[in-house]
C-alpha cells in the first residue's frame, strides 16, 4: 500500500487517522475534509476508498490536496536543473522581504529559480513539485513554522550551538532547497495512487465552499473539520502562509477560526450549512482545546439529533526518545437534524 509522505505539518492526524476513519458513522460516500492541512486524513479516507473532497484556506495546503489526493497518476522526474537558466532578478526584488526573515539571500535566489521551473512544469507535476518545495522551506525553518523570530533562526542553524545545547547538528537547516526536494521525491511519488474515484482539492473559505456544494446539490455523506483551534494554532496563517505570499496566492476574507471569542459561532455556522447537504459531521478535538469540549458540545446540542463522542490517548514526540505530551484526542460525531428542523 502507498504511505503518505513527510509533509512536517503542525497537529497532522497521520497518527490517529485509522482509529477516526474506524469511529466514522459511514463505510463509504464522498467526505468533505474541510480543513484539510496536511492532507493525512484526507489521504486516509482515499485509501479506505471514500471519495475526498479537500478544501483548506491556504495554497500551501491546497497544492498537497491537487497533488495527493485529486492526483490520481502523475509522477514527477526531475532532470538536472541548472537553477542559473530559470533566475530573474525582478522576481528576486518582488521576494527580497523574505531576506533575513525566514532565509539568507542566496537562498532566496535559489527559490526565485525553484519557483520559475515549477512554471515549466504541467499541472500536477508542478503540485507536486510545489509539495516538495513547501516541505523543503519547512525543513530549513527550526520548529518548522514561518513564525520563528529571525534571530532564533539564525541561533538554531548554528549547527556547533545546535550540537552544544541538543547533541545535534541539525545541518538539514543549511542544504539547499534542491537538495530536500531531491531527497524527498521518491517517497511523494510513490504516494500516488489511483482509488478509482474522483477526488477533488479546493481553497476556499469553508462556509462559502459548503455552499458551492449547496448550489451544485451535491450528495455528500460526511463532513469532516479539525479547524485551527483558538489555543493551539492562533496564528494558522503564519504559520505557512510564506508560501502563499511567496506564490501570490493569497486567499482573504475568510471565516477565522483562530479567535478565541467567535470561534463558537463561527463553529456553528459550519453545522448550519452542513444540514443543507449531509447529514453527519465529525469533529476533531483534544483534552486541551479551547474552547472546551463541553462548550462545543452544547453549542452543538441545538443542531443534533445525536451527539457520540470517542476518545484514545495520543502521545506527541518532539524527538524519538523524549514525550512532549500525552493528550486525548477526541472525535466528536454528530447526527444532525434537518434544515427544516426535522430528523434528516
Amino acid at each position: 500500500m502507498t504511505a503518505y509522505p513527510n509533509v512536517n505539518y503542525i497537529g497532522n492526524k497521520a497518527k490517529v487517522a485509522e482509529w477516526i476513519i474506524e469511529n466514522l458513522p459511514i463505510k463509504q460516500g464522498l467526505v468533505v475534509d474541510l480543513f484539510c492541512g496536511g492532507c493525512s486524513l484526507s489521504y486516509a479516507l482515499k485509501q479506505k476508498g471514500f471519495c475526498v473532497y479537500s478544501n483548506d484556506i491556504l495554497y500551501a495546503n491546497f497544492v498537497l490536496a491537487k497533488a495527493l489526493i485529486e492526483n490520481q497518476h502523475d509522477t514527477l522526474q526531475l532532470e538536472n536543473i541548472k537553477l542559473e537558466h530559470f533566475f530573474n532578478n525582478g522576481d528576486f526584488e518582488n521576494l527580497k522581504w523574505m531576506i533575513y526573515r525566514l532565509y539568507f539571500a542566496d537562498e532566496v535566489k535559489e527559490l526565485v529559480s525553484l519557483i520559475n521551473y515549477a512554471k515549466t512544469l504541467k499541472e500536477y507535476k508542478s503540485f507536486i513539485f510545489l509539495s516538495l518545495l513547501r516541505r523543503s522551506m519547512i525543513r530549513k525553518i527550526p520548529y518548522s513554522r514561518m513564525t520563528i523570530k529571525w534571530e532564533e533562526i539564525v541561533k538554531l542553524r548554528d549547527e556547533e550551538l545546535s550540537y552544544q545545547k541538543y547533541k545535534r547538528r541539525r545541518a538539514y537547516h543549511n542544504q539547499p532547497f534542491l537538495t530536500h526536494i531531491q531527497k524527498e521525491l521518491k517517497d511523494y511519488n510513490g504516494a500516488i495512487f489511483d482509488n478509482k474515484l474522483p477526488n477533488k482539492a479546493f481553497q476556499m473559505d469553508c462556509v462559502k465552499f459548503l455552499k458551492m456544494l449547496k448550489k451544485q446539490d451535491k450528495e455528500v455523506s460526511l463532513i469532516y473539520i479539525d479547524p485551527p483551534y483558538p489555543s493551539t494554532m492562533n496564528n494558522y496563517v503564519g504559520f505557512y502562509g510564506g508560501f502563499d505570499r511567496m506564490l501570490d496566492k493569497q486567499c482573504e476574507n475568510f471565516l477565522d477560526f483562530t479567535r478565541k471569542d467567535t470561534f463558537l459561532n463561527s463553529l456553528e455556522k459550519v453545522c448550519v450549512e452542513t444540514k443543507f447537504i449531509s447529514k453527519y459531521i465529525a469533529i476533531s478535538l483534544n483534552n486541551k482545546c479551547n474552547p472546551s469540549v463541553d462548550e462545543i458540545k452544547n453549542t452543538l446540542t441545538q443542531h443534533c439529533k445525536k451527539i457520540q463522542i470517542f476518545t484514545t490517548s495520543h502521545t506527541y514526540k518532539v524527538t524519538g526518545k523524549k514525550n512532549k505530551n500525552i493528550h486525548n484526542e477526541i472525535l466528536m460525531v454528530c447526527e444532525l437534524r434537518s434544515s427544516n428542523g426535522t430528523n434528516l
